[in-house]
């Protein structure tokens, strides 16, 4: 597990959480514009930065301009690793193909040197759990998985595309689940622990089509999800342009 050293430039510093981007340009970018008011000190990004959409460089060489710790999504190691794409449905494994052939040198390495968890500040950073970058986060029982495996008061996962977080209080068996189609804030629970899933910026699936991202004070331990639009139809245009498949521009829409 990766610790990154932090500058002391206050207590607490301010986050902004992104995860899922999938190749989704116009929302990477419409999220860059929300965050840019809200005077965020880093970025934690939770992988899969490629896959379905058609902008696999160009997002990738968007967030290496950031402050930005990275961990690494199961479609960004299926980008760089001919075979894993084998264990996706035929719509995802056609978009991998296709990211592969196109990925710049420059990305291709930058992909390479991902390692599946990060942890800084008191937080813990993953894909799809602690213990498992593949595994599927959706109910209390599995988020104890997680709970169970870090040290840390405050978790941040990605991979289900569900905008939505787990509060462990003390002496609870199970985390409380709160999901957030419309976004809203959380403090962590005193002596407790906090899961959160900011959502996806580039495909959200938890049946609305407006993006998600995360915003962490690290010295409240306070997390807010924040919904936003952006312009779905041009990520739509990009796909069939490219030639990747339909169902891939359709879900934008329906947020599925």
């Amino acid at each position: 597990m990766l610790r990154f050293p932090l500058p002391p430039r206050r207590r607490g510093l301010r986050y902004a959480v992104i995860s899922d981007i999938h190749a989704n340009l116009p929302a990477l970018r419409a999220a860059l514009q929300q965050i840019e008011p809200r005077a965020v000190d880093r970025f934690l990004c939770l992988g899969d930065i490629v896959g379905y959409g058609a902008w696999p460089n160009e997002c990738c060489d968007l967030l290496r301009e950031l402050d930005c710790v990275f961990v690494r999504g199961n479609h960004d190691e299926a980008a760089i690793s001919p075979g894993k794409e084998r264990w996706f449905t035929t719509g995802a494994r056609a978009c991998i193909v296709w990211t592969r052939e196109r990925l710049s040198d420059a990305n291709r390495r930058f992909l390479e040197q991902l390692e599946p968890r990060a942890e800084l500040d008191g937080v813990t950073l993953c894909h799809g759990s602690v213990p498992e970058q593949d595994f599927y986060t959706t109910t209390p029982q599995e988020a104890m998985y997680s709970l169970e495996a870090t040290r840390t008061a405050v978790t941040f996962l990605g991979h289900t595309h569900y905008a939505e977080w787990y509060a462990l209080a003390p002496g609870d068996a199970w985390p409380r689940h709160t999901a957030l189609p419309q976004g809203g804030e959380v403090v962590a629970p005193p002596e407790g622990k906090l899961l959160v899933n900011p959502g996806s910026v580039g495909q959200p699936r938890d049946g609305t089509p407006r993006s998600s991202f995360a915003i962490f004070d690290a010295e409240t331990a306070t997390v807010e999800i924040v919904r936003f639009d952006y312009e779905i139809a041009q990520a739509q245009q990009a796909i069939l342009e490219a030639g990747l498949p339909r169902q891939m521009a359709e879900r934008l829409a329906w947020g599925i």
